[in-house]
């Protein structure tokens, strides 16, 4: 095979003649290849002239719109990359603005129509900070109160958020009338003590019974910018809601309202440290 190849490409070879023969033979194409060496020189100084300090501001316009176009792109897509490090955009970390006091929590603060109590003004704006893969539930009717407010006689619902792995937390109001409290507007100090008035409201926090004394793991008084709530962690293991229950409690207007967070033994091992931090953030009448 070899022996067959090797005479063709010395063939072949030997018909490539150099330029210089070329010239000689066809003078028209010498004189193209001179016009086209020209026009390569031509081209080169064009780039090169390209390159020079005079094109240096039509570049520098050029960087500065490149810059701008690409913070314009990152601001608008903001929203888009919380939702997608989230994984859901039903998820709060998608949508809700994130907490400015818990790091890597995002704020749940309603506007003034948002639930019958509030549309009705029978209720101060609340708020809470929450994990950013939590998720608002739907509330019913019934537990909302959408058919009755503001004239409810009993504890409602506002809004409940869930995270299977972690817990759920409620929003609760009770009117104070309920309470047998008359005075318009009361404080918590007004609706009970600390150590009594868990007795009254546990049932709406466990979903359930009252709690016994030996349920209650631990109250306290806190206050936030003089107003005061009662903080309770419980344990309560015959609870509707979750082994696990804390809660913080204040007034708004004529309704004692509760954070509530029931979790599970597994979810508590989890979660502990975030339950009680979404606990920490609530206020009312803000």
């Amino acid at each position: 095979m070899n022996a067959l190849v090797a005479p063709s490409t010395t063939r072949v070879a030997a018909r490539v003649a150099s330029p210089a023969s070329r010239a000689r033979r066809n003078p028209r194409a010498a004189a193209v290849g001179r016009s086209a060496t020209r026009r390569s020189s031509i081209a080169t100084a064009s780039a090169s002239a390209s390159s020079s300090p005079s094109s240096s501001g039509d570049r520098g316009r050029r960087a500065v719109l490149s810059d701008a176009a690409l913070a314009a792109i990152l601001a608008n897509v903001s929203v888009g990359t919380r939702a997608a490090r989230a994984g859901d955009d039903k998820m709060v970390g998608a949508y809700l603005p994130e907490d400015a006091t818990v790091p890597g929590f995002y704020d749940f603060t309603p506007d003034a129509k948002r639930t019958p109590a509030l549309r009705a003004d029978a209720l101060g704006i609340y708020h809470i900070a929450l994990p950013p893969t939590w998720k608002e539930a739907p509330v019913s009717n019934a537990r909302s109160g959408n058919y009755c407010q503001p004239r409810c006689d009993e504890a409602t619902t506002e809004v409940q958020f869930v995270d299977p792995t972690a817990g759920s937390v409620q929003i609760i109001i009770i009117p104070t009338t309920k309470l047998l409290i008359a005075k318009n507007e009361p404080s918590i100090e007004d609706v009970g003590e600390l150590n009594g008035l868990i007795n009254a409201i546990s049932p709406s926090i466990t979903g359930s019974v009252a709690v016994e004394p030996e349920e209650i793991v631990s109250a306290e008084e806190v206050k936030h910018e003089g107003k005061t709530y009662y903080a309770y962690e419980l344990l309560t293991p015959f609870a509707e809601f979750g082994l696990h229950n804390v809660a913080k409690v204040s007034t708004s207007k004529n309704y004692v309202v509760i954070a509530a967070l029931a979790a599970s033994e597994k979810q508590w091992g989890k979660s502990e440290a975030d339950c009680k931090k979404i606990l920490d953030s609530f206020r009312v009448n803000v």
